[in-house]
């Protein structure tokens, strides 16, 4: 694997977990007695995550746990800016929102479904989550974890 590719999939890896855990900021959090903190993300109709703002600790396992609130059909993509239009692009082609063969934490949600993915935040920093069903990501269907 290449250095970008290492790069895209450590801060992937990091936004999904920070999706998944929230602190007081509108998604329920809960740590189990492994160590994992769970953090709950819903998707709405009207393009948006709650919480879409995330703060966890580097080296926190998170469990992000994502609901399809809606009838439309939705995405949870962790990664970093340039994995969000890597796959804004693919999306922007006619590409699937199928994520089978891909290394990121990558959801696809249809109406009402709720779908988990599980990080670890090894390094500081700012990961992005992301819905690229087309116009979603445009439209403002964009998370910010802050790994601290």
């Amino acid at each position: 694997m290449n250095g970008k590719i290492a790069l895209l999939l450590g801060t992937a890896v990091a936004v999904a977990t920070l999706a998944a855990c929230s602190d007081g900021s509108g998604g329920a959090t809960e740590e189990n007695g492994e160590g994992v903190r769970m953090i709950e993300i819903s998707a709405f109709d009207d393009l948006r995550f709650e919480p879409a703002e995330i703060e966890v600790a580097a080296g926190e396992v998170v469990r992000f746990v994502v609901t399809n609130e809606g009838e439309l059909k939705h995405e949870f993509i962790l990664g970093a800016e340039e994995t969000q239009m890597m796959h804004e692009g693919e999306m922007g082609e006619g590409g699937s929102m199928e994520h089978g063969g891909s290394e990121l934490p990558a959801i696809s949600l249809a109406a009402g479904e709720t779908r988990e993915a599980t990080v670890t935040f090894d390094e500081p920093g700012t990961v992005l989550f992301g819905c690229h069903v087309p116009g979603h990501y445009d439209a403002g269907m964009v998370g910010t974890v802050t790994v601290g």
